[in-house]
């Protein structure tokens, strides 16, 4: 099944009154089929992204970055939530600055230097607000589920990985599952 090019009408309707304008369009997903993200062109070269997250507890997850970590970024280095729906699992997002790594081409300095600022980036997003409850509860979850899940993806792996690279996942899975109570943080799931 291939998703539409457009976001659903009641959706776009939704983000033209959060704009004040209708804005023209542009698919921008990823090429997967849970990617769901549009960019919203508005007159003077002004741009928003709306993104549907694919699941309840992602739109919560990114909902919470995006209010509580992000603004630790600083100004322009991170997108800010304009708007957000719940029932549509909708973020309505301002445009950063710039132009993803990958489609620059750099010199071993200049990615190097790239790669430095987006280090100091997420160790700022990493020691950003506090996670308490229900949020720690899945953050120190996260290491016992990444190892419970080892196994599926070797399976989806199937014959790519030798028998030794198969040994060595198994054997990281039981280092996670030994590993003491870490510090909460939160991670981009990019980086």
């Amino acid at each position: 099944m291939t998703q539409p090019t457009t976001p659903p009408p009641a959706l776009l309707a939704w983000a033209s009154r959060e704009l004040g304008a209708r804005p023209a369009v542009k698919d921008v997903s990823h090429p997967r089929e849970s990617s769901r993200v549009w960019r919203l062109d508005l007159p003077g070269a002004v741009r928003f992204y709306l993104k549907i997250s694919p699941k309840a507890v992602m739109y919560e997850r990114e909902t919470l970055a995006l209010r509580s970590a992000a603004p630790a970024l600083g100004a322009g280095a991170a997108p800010q939530l304009r708007a957000s729906s719940a029932e549509d699992l909708a973020l309505l997002l301002t445009a950063v600055p710039g132009r993803p790594l990958k489609h620059l081409k750099l010199s071993p300095v200049e990615e190097a230097r790239a790669h430095r600022h987006g280090g100091a980036l997420l160790a700022r997003l990493h020691a950003a607000s506090d996670l308490s409850g229900t949020r720690r509860a899945d953050a120190e979850q996260a290491l016992q589920t990444a190892a419970d899940n080892a196994e599926g993806h070797l399976a989806a792996a199937g014959d790519r990985l030798t028998a030794p690279e198969q040994k060595l996942v198994r054997q990281l899975a039981e280092e996670l599952r030994a590993l003491p109570p870490l510090a909460p943080a939160y991670i981009h799931g990019d980086a």
